[in-house]
């Protein structure tokens, strides 16, 4: 009868949400953690999950739907394959060659660096070659080279801070 019991509210813990000050829900143990203690090095949940490296990296990086909207409206506003631009010859078809704007949005908040980005997206070493020339030419503050690439004047100010954002948490490390 005391298992019932613990059981229950093992069951239960896991159902309720946390409060707003402890924000954070294990997956495991369902236990909540204040935001403070997420990538602090020291494993807060059952399984270490709030130490994990792809959580820490996209908890630098904008949200998943900010990277996934904003890829979605430049694929809208310029076309299919604007972001070949970007990303290189498999990111024709509005990314479809690299299984679409959600997979990409998700690898980009979870790689820790380009490296990894084109691991999981399976990229060639060109696109990876090109892509890091896209990342240092932001990083270096080189328009030009952007410009090069057909991205227009109107454009530069949001690709330019989008690739920041990336670069500032150490993408390109």
């Amino acid at each position: 009868m005391q298992g019932i019991k613990l059981s229950s509210i093992v069951n239960q813990q896991h159902l309720e949400p946390c409060h707003a000050y402890e924000p954070f829900k294990c997956p495991v143990d369902g236990n909540c953690i204040s935001i403070q203690y997420l990538c602090d090095g020291a494993p807060d949940c059952s399984d270490g999950y709030d130490e994990d490296a792809r959580l820490c990296t996209a908890a630098k990086r904008p949200p998943v739907e900010e990277t996934a909207s904003f890829l979605q409206s430049l694929i809208a506003s310029h076309g299919p394959n604007y972001l070949e631009k970007l990303f290189g010859s498999k990111a024709r078809d509005a990314l479809a060659p690299m299984g679409g704007v959600e997979p990409v949005a998700i690898a980009l908040s979870e790689s820790q660096t380009i490296e990894d980005f084109c691991a999981v997206l399976h990229l060639m070493k060109s696109d990876l070659e090109h892509l890091r020339s896209v990342f240092m030419a932001v990083e270096n503050g080189d328009l030009g080279m952007l410009k090069s690439l057909g991205i227009k004047d109107s454009e530069l100010g949001d690709v330019k801070f989008f690739l920041e954002k990336l670069v500032n948490t150490g993408f390109l490390d």
